[in-house]
Parts: C-alpha cells; sequence; structure tokens
C-alpha cells in the first residue's frame, strides 16, 4: 500500500506543477497542523466551543481565539510558503465502525491553490463570457476572513455555486479511477480529497460579515470563473482547497464515513479561511510567481534568501493551549463524535461523476 500511494502523491506533484506551468497560479503545500484537531472554529465560534471537530493547516496562531493581527503575527506555519501564516481549515473525517464507535481519519495535509479565475465586474461586458486574458485578480486583501459551504446541509441543489464549489475525490490506485462527487465516497479509496472552492468576488469594503460569507460572492456564470456581479465588483485570486483523508486502512466498511458534525452525505463539507499573510509579499507574489517557473521565477517575492527558497512545509504545533481537552480519536476509537452530534442524513449509494 505504500508503494500505491507514493505512486498517487507523485501523480498529484506532477499534476500541481504543470497547473503552476499555466501561469496565473501558485500552490502552497502544508503539513497538518498539531493540536489542530479540537472543537476550535475562530471564524464562526469566536473564543467558545465550536459544535464540532475541526483540522487545520498553516499558521500556528490558530485556535479558539485568532484574530487577524494573530494570524499574521504566528511564530511559525505548516506550508511551505514562509510568509505565509493564514489559517486553513475544515471539518475533521471520521469512520463509524460497525461496533458504535468512531475512528478519526487522519488528514495527511493540504494543498491550497491560489488561482487566477475571476475578473473585475464590467458594465459595459457580457457577464456570461469569459474572462480577458490579460486581466489579473488582486490578491485576497489584509484582514480577509470568509467560509465556503454550509455545515447542515444534508441535500444536494445542483443549481447552487455554494454545492457546486464543494466536492469528494476518491484516489485509489488507479490513476484513471477517482470519481469525483458531491458527496462522501462509496466506494473503497487510498484516500479522499475533499476540495472546496471559495467565492472569488469582494464587495471591496467588508473584510468580514456577520454570516462569514456575504461580503463575498461568486462569479455571475459559475462557481470557478468569470466576472464578479456589480454587488461584488472586486476580483481576487481564488483560494481552492485540496485536503487529504488517508482512508487506506478502511476495510470492508469503506462506506461507513461520517464528517465531525454527524453528516453522513458530505454535502455539508466547509472550509475556512484567514489571510495571515505577509500581505507585501502576497500582493508581489500575484505578479512576480505565477509565471510558468513558478517561485522559482526570478524576483519572485516569496523567495527567500536565507531558506534559498520560499520555505519548505513542516510538522508545527498550535501555540495556545486548547481550553476544552477532550477525546478526539487522536488515542484511538470514541464512542460518539464530539459534541455528542447525533447522525443526520442518509449515506448517498447512487453513482455520480462530475
Amino acid at each position: 500500500m505504500a508503494t500505491k500511494q507514493f505512486i498517487l502523491s507523485a501523480l498529484l506533484s506532477a499534476l500541481a506543477g504543470h497547473a503552476a506551468a499555466q501561469g496565473g497560479v501558485f500552490t502552497v503545500n502544508c503539513a497538518a497542523l498539531q493540536g489542530s484537531i479540537q472543537r476550535a472554529d475562530p471564524l464562526i465560534y469566536p473564543g467558545v466551543v465550536s459544535p464540532h471537530v475541526h483540522v487545520a493547516a498553516g499558521g500556528t496562531g490558530f485556535g479558539q481565539t485568532q484574530t487577524s493581527a494573530q494570524a499574521v503575527a504566528a511564530r511559525a506555519t505548516t506550508c511551505d510558503k514562509f510568509y505565509d501564516k493564514s489559517s486553513y481549515w475544515q471539518p475533521q473525517l471520521y469512520h463509524h465502525n460497525a461496533n458504535g464507535t468512531f475512528s478519526l481519519v487522519t488528514m495527511t495535509g493540504p494543498a491550497v491553490y491560489y488561482l487566477n479565475r475571476a475578473c473585475d465586474y464590467s458594465p459595459t461586458a457580457n457577464l456570461q463570457s469569459s474572462c480577458p486574458s490579460t486581466f489579473y485578480a488582486r490578491a485576497p486583501p489584509a484582514g480577509l476572513r470568509m467560509v465556503v459551504g454550509n455545515p447542515t446541509l444534508r441535500t444536494y441543489n445542483p443549481s447552487d455555486f455554494n454545492q457546486q464549489a464543494i466536492q469528494h475525490v476518491c484516489l485509489t490506485s488507479d490513476p484513471n479511477n477517482a470519481p469525483n462527487t458531491p458527496y462522501l465516497p462509496n466506494q473503497p479509496c487510498v484516500r479522499i480529497r475533499a476540495e472546496t472552492f471559495f467565492p472569488s468576488c469582494w464587495d471591496g469594503v467588508n473584510l468580514d460579515s456577520a454570516d462569514h460569507s456575504s461580503h463575498m460572492a461568486f462569479p455571475v456564470g459559475t462557481y470557478n470563473g468569470g466576472y464578479c456581479p456589480q454587488s461584488h465588483p472586486v476580483a481576487i485570486y481564488s483560494l481552492f482547497y485540496e485536503f487529504f483523508y488517508d482512508t487506506a486502512a478502511i476495510g470492508s466498511d469503506f462506506n461507513r464515513l461520517v464528517w465531525a458534525m454527524g453528516d453522513q452525505t458530505g454535502y455539508g463539507l466547509h472550509g475556512d479561511y484567514i489571510n495571515g499573510w505577509n500581505q507585501t509579499a502576497l500582493d508581489l507574489a500575484m505578479r512576480t510567481c505565477t509565471g510558468p517557473q513558478g517561485v522559482n521565477t526570478p524576483g519572485c517575492s516569496l523567495w527567500v534568501p536565507s531558506l534559498n527558497g520560499p520555505g519548505a512545509s513542516s510538522a508545527q504545533t498550535v501555540q495556545t493551549t486548547n481550553p476544552n481537552p477532550e477525546p478526539v480519536g487522536l488515542q484511538g476509537p470514541i464512542p460518539s463524535l464530539p459534541g455528542n452530534n447525533p447522525l443526520s442524513g442518509t449515506f448517498v449509494k447512487k453513482s455520480f461523476r462530475a
């Protein structure tokens, strides 16, 4: 199985490299942040216990409370870009065992893509058309905080961009067999790639909002590119998460996966983001690090002379002590999901491929 995983990792790295070579994109590869698997959500539930467990990567400032300033000032990052102390997080994945207990499925780390996909609102353009090839979106602004997805969803609306932006990919030993579904996979997977694509259009004023999403919007024609609506006229580089969960050890009960909020469907998958970049470096990176050579482009603002490169992903631990220590599955199966979240929704058995 280790050989299969090595091959799979190599293929994914090659795909990421190919994407970077197309221009207008760079990738942040991260290790999981140790100590982040807890009921913490500094965006939706700041200072209090979250209803369900999350797992994070990025800056070590992640915890129950985290301001944007604290994110930028984090001691270190698990990501391979030294200047990026952002917090990237999603719910934790569990396996519901036949005996009723729950086993934690290890999140091995995410890849975060910054993509030049959207363009500013234009009163004279056909908003359903593609963006001009010469347009470059701006960097996510300093202090930006946002979410995508809804943890309470248990049904699927294929016309809703917010739901189209949530996907699960079942990675197998066969690179030609990787079903892409809005629900949790219904076949054995070596790994699951949980994907969340954030809105790319900003209202140009607010760095956050009461629901952490209404200051952002998707482009007019599709969730992953195109002209921004008049209500949110400013295009920013699109954020796209790929969180990898190691499901190789699951046996015949592979179809008993559940997200930490009790979601058996997968429709409730969601992602959260707090911008913790050195903003000067990030602003420059949109122009100096997104060419065919990526971060190896001469003059790339992410290059750190003392490191002879942009940095490296590494194991790091959260800076703050978890004020709500409880078993979350790190030491073995647990009798219930943390927060006593009941199972909800019906596992989706039908076949679907996007």
